[in-house]
C-alpha cells in the first residue's frame, strides 16, 4: 500500500478544521471508509468512539447514531405499511445481499449504489407528488469480519425502503390518473346533460312564448333536482372512479327525468294552446256572424227610419203637428253565458234568427207610418194652398218692411260707427324771445301712429331737432244696444332721433330729453350736448287701460296718453291725447199688415222601431298553465387524493482500518491513534484545540511512518 496523506474537512459552526492524517507506516486496510462531511452531523461525530483495531460484533450493531430513533421508526413503519399495498409489479431493484466474502470497500460500494437507487426512486416519487420524508442518517461501522452480514442488513432495509417508495409512487400515479379520469368523466357528463336539459328547456321556452302570445297566462316554476350523490372526499383510485360513476348515473337519471318532465309540459302546453285557439276562433266567428247580422239589420232599420224621418220633416214643414215615439223590441234571446265552441255557434244562430225577424217587422211598421203620414200631409197641404194664396201679398209687403227694419236695427245695435280724433298739446316755457322753442305732434287717426317733433335753441341758432315716434293702441266694441265701449289700452314707443344742424354755443350743454307714462314712470331718456346726430331704438310699451262707454252721438273725454319733457336752458313739455265719438243712429219700427187666418194643422204620431241586438258571445276563459323548468344539482367535484407519504433514511458506512500486530511489545498505543485519526468525526473543539490536535496527529504520523516501514505486508491478527 502506497504511503499517502489525506486531508478531510469537518464543519464546526462557521469554522473549518483541516486534519492531516498520516496513513503510511501503519498496517491500514484498503477498505477504510472516509467519513463525508455531507453525511456526518455534529451529533454523529460526538457519537463516534475511539476503538481498537479489532472490534467485536457487538460494537458494530446496526444502530443509529442520532437520538431521534422514534422518527426513524415511524418512517420505517410508514414505508412498510405502504409496501403492503404494492402490486406485485412494483419490485425494488436494490439487492438484499452483497455476498459472503465481501470486503469493506465492496460493502461500502454496494451500500452507496443501493442508496443512490433509493435516492433516485425517492426523487422520482417526489416529482410524482409523493410526500417523501428523509430521516436522519444511521452510522454503521463494519470490519472485515462483519462486512458481509452488516451489509446484508443495510441492503435488506434499503430494499424495503425502495419497495415502499415505488409502491407509493405507483399509488400516487394511480390516484392522479383516477382523479383526472373522474374529473373528465364528470365534465363530459355534465356538459352532455346540461346540453340535453338546455334543449328541452329551449323547446319549453319557445312553447311558453307561443302560448303567452296566444293570450294564455303561463306560470313558470323552477324545480331543483338534488340527487343524493356520494361524498368523494378522501376517496382514491378505483374507489374514486366507482363513486364518480355512481354519481354520474344519478346525474344522468335526473337529467333524463328533467328532460322528460319538460317535454311533457311542452306537449301539454301545446295541446292547451291549440284548444284555446280553437275556442277563440269559434268565439270570433260567432261574434262576426252577430256583427254582420246586426250591421245589416241596423242598416235596414236606419233606411226605414230615414224615410220616415224625411216624411216627418216634410210634414212638419207643411205645418202638421207630428210626434215621434220610440218602440223598443226585445226578442227572447238565449243566454250565451259560459257557452263555448259549437254550443256558442248554435245559440248565436238561434238569436240571430229572432233578431232578423224583429228587424223585418220593425221595417214594415215604419214604412206603414211613412205612407200614412204622407197621405195626411197631402190633404193638409191642399187646405193650406188657399191660405197661402191670400197671404202672399201680405207676406211680401211685411217681409220687405221687416227686412229693412231688421237691417237698420242690427246696424244700430251692433254698430261701431265712430269718428276718431287725436291732438298733441305743448307747453313751452319760452314761447318767444331769444330762446323760443316749439314742440309739434302729428297723429294718424286710423292707426294711432304719431310723430312728436321738437327743436333745440342755444340762444343763437336752432342747433337741431328731435323726433319721437310711436303708436297709441285702442279697441272699440259694440255693446249690442247701440252703445260702444272704447278701451285705450297702451302706447308704444318706437324710436327717438336727433338731427344736429349747428354747433351748440350755449354755456350749459346739458340737454336731456324724457318720455313718461301717465303714472310718471320714465319710459325713455337721453342726455347729450346737441352737437351730434344720433338715433336710438326704444321699443317699449306703456299700459294706459282707460275704458269709456259712449252712447250714440256721445264723445269720449280727451284722454292723455303720453308726457314729453325737453329740458335744457328752457324746458319744453308736451302731451298726446285722443277722443272718440259714437255716430250710431237708432231706426224707427215699421207698421205691418194683418195676416190672414191660417188653417189648423192636424196631429199625427209615428213610431221609430228599435230592435235590441243579441249580446255578443263571451270570450273563452283564459286558462292558466303551470310548467316547470328543471335544474339538476351539480355533482360534487372529485377531490384530489392526498399525496402518498413515504419515509426514507440512509446509512453512513464506516470502515474499520486494519492494524497489523507488531513483534515488539513496546508500541501498543500506535494502532489506536491511527484508528482514531482515520475515522475522525466533526469536532466541536475550538481553533486552539484544533491546532494542538493537528500537532499531535503529525507526531503520531511520524511515529507510524517508522513502524509502518518495518511491518509492511504483515497480516493483522
Amino acid at each position: 500500500m502506497q504511503n499517502s496523506k489525506t486531508y478531510k474537512l469537518y464543519k464546526s459552526g462557521k469554522l473549518w478544521v483541516v486534519g492531516a492524517v498520516a496513513v503510511a507506516g501503519v498496517a491500514v486496510s484498503s477498505n477504510v471508509a472516509h467519513v463525508s462531511a455531507d453525511t456526518v452531523s455534529n451529533a454523529d461525530a460526538s457519537a463516534v468512539k475511539n476503538t481498537d483495531a479489532t472490534q467485536s460484533d457487538k460494537q458494530v450493531q446496526l444502530t443509529a447514531s442520532s437520538t431521534d430513533t422514534a422518527t426513524d421508526k415511524a418512517t420505517t413503519d410508514d414505508a412498510t405499511k405502504t409496501a403492503t399495498v404494492s402490486s406485485t409489479a412494483e419490485k425494488s431493484t436494490v439487492p438484499t445481499t452483497a455476498g459472503s466474502s465481501v470486503t469493506q470497500d465492496q460493502a461500502k460500494d454496494a451500500v452507496d449504489k443501493a442508496q443512490d437507487t433509493v435516492k433516485s426512486d425517492a426523487d422520482t416519487a417526489s416529482k410524482a407528488g409523493v410526500d417523501v420524508t428523509t430521516g436522519k442518517t444511521t452510522d454503521v461501522t463494519i470490519n472485515d469480519d462483519n462486512a458481509s452480514s452488516k451489509t446484508d442488513e443495510v441492503l435488506s432495509d434499503l430494499n424495503k425502503q425502495d419497495q415502499a417508495v415505488k409502491v407509493a409512487t405507483a399509488k400516487q400515479q394511480a390516484n392522479d390518473q383516477a382523479y383526472q379520469t373522474a374529473t373528465t368523466e364528470q365534465t363530459d357528463a355534465t356538459k352532455q346533460g346540461q346540453a340535453d336539459l338546455d334543449n328541452a328547456t329551449s323547446d319549453l321556452d319557445k312553447q311558453v312564448d307561443t302560448t303567452e302570445k296566444a293570450g294564455i297566462k303561463v306560470n313558470v316554476e323552477v324545480a331543483q333536482s338534488s340527487p343524493e350523490y356520494k361524498d368523494l372526499s378522501g376517496l382514491e383510485g378505483q374507489d374514486l372512479l366507482d363513486a364518480m360513476a355512481y354519481n354520474i348515473d344519478l346525474y344522468k337519471q335526473a337529467i333524463a327525468d328533467g328532460v322528460a318532465s319538460e317535454k311533457t309540459d311542452t306537449e301539454t302546453l301545446a295541446k292547451l294552446t291549440a284548444e284555446y285557439q280553437q275556442k277563440q276562433a269559434d268565439y270570433a266567428k260567432a261574434n262576426a256572424d252577430r256583427d254582420e247580422a246586426v250591421e245589416k239589420g241596423q242598416s235596414d232599420l236606419n233606411n226605414a227610419t230615414s224615410d220616415l224621418d224625411q216624411q216627418v220633416e216634410a210634414s212638419k214643414n207643411a205645418g202638421l203637428d207630428v210626434s215621434v215615439e220610440v218602440s223598443k223590441v226585445s226578442p227572447k234571446y238565449k243566454d250565451l253565458t259560459a257557452l263555448e265552441g259549437q254550443d256558442l255557434l248554435d245559440a248565436m244562430a238561434y238569436n240571430l234568427d229572432l233578431y232578423n225577424k224583429a228587424v223585418a217587422s220593425g221595417v214594415a211598421s215604419e214604412k206603414a207610418d211613412t205612407a200614412t203620414l204622407a197621405k195626411l200631409t197631402a190633404e193638409y197641404q191642399k187646405l193650406v194652398a188657399d191660405y197661402e194664396a191670400q197671404k202672399a201679398a201680405v207676406d211680401k209687403a211685411n217681409a220687405d218692411k221687416k227686412a229693412a227694419y231688421e237691417k237698420a236695427l242690427e246696424d244700430y245695435m251692433n254698430g261701431t260707427n265712430n269718428t276718431t280724433s287725436m291732438t298733441a298739446q305743448t307747453q313751452t316755457d319760452a314761447s318767444s324771445g331769444q330762446y323760443q322753442t316749439f314742440m309739434n305732434a302729428t297723429v294718424d287717426q286710423k292707426t294711432g301712429e304719431f310723430t312728436l317733433e321738437h327743436d333745440m335753441n342755444d340762444g343763437v341758432h336752432i342747433i337741431g331737432h328731435g323726433v319721437l315716434k310711436g303708436k297709441v293702441n285702442w279697441k272699440i266694441f259694440s255693446n249690442g244696444d247701440g252703445t260702444e265701449t272704447v278701451t285705450i289700452s297702451s302706447i308704444e314707443l318706437y324710436s327717438y332721433t336727433y338731427t344736429n344742424a349747428y354747433q351748440n354755443q350755449a354755456v350749459n350743454q346739458n340737454i336731456n330729453f324724457h318720455v313718461y307714462d301717465n303714472d310718471g314712470n320714465e319710459l325713455f331718456s337721453v342726455y347729450h350736448d346737441g352737437n351730434t346726430t344720433f338715433s336710438k331704438t326704444i321699443n317699449k310699451t306703456a299700459q294706459i287701460n282707460k275704458t269709456f262707454k259712449i252712447s250714440p252721438n256721445e264723445t269720449s273725454p280727451l284722454t292723455q296718453v303720453l308726457v314729453v319733457d325737453d329740458n335744457w336752458i328752457w324746458n319744453t313739455h308736451g302731451q298726446v291725447s285722443t277722443q272718440i265719438k259714437n255716430t250710431n243712429v237708432a231706426p224707427k219700427a215699421p207698421t205691418y199688415e194683418q195676416d190672414p187666418v191660417k188653417p189648423k194643422a192636424p196631429k199625427a204620431t209615428v213610431h221609430h222601431v228599435q230592435v235590441v241586438a243579441p249580446e255578443k258571445g263571451r270570450a273563452p276563459a283564459v286558462p292558466v298553465a303551470s310548467v316547470k323548468k328543471v335544474t339538476v344539482a351539480d355533482m360534487p367535484n372529485a377531490v384530489k387524493p392526498q399525496p402518498q407519504k413515504v419515509g426514507v433514511h440512509y446509512y453512513n458506512i464506516k470502515k474499520t482500518p486494519k492494524v497489523e500486530k507488531t513483534v515488539t511489545p513496546a508500541t501498543p498505543v500506535t494502532p489506536k491513534a491511527v484508528e482514531t485519526a482515520s475515522i475522525l468525526p466533526t469536532t466541536h473543539a475550538s481553533e486552539s484545540h484544533g491546532g494542538v490536535l493537528l500537532s499531535a496527529m503529525a507526531g503520531l504520523a511520524s511515529l507510524g511512518l517508522a513502524f509502518g516501514i518495518s511491518k509492511k505486508g504483515k497480516k493483522q491478527n
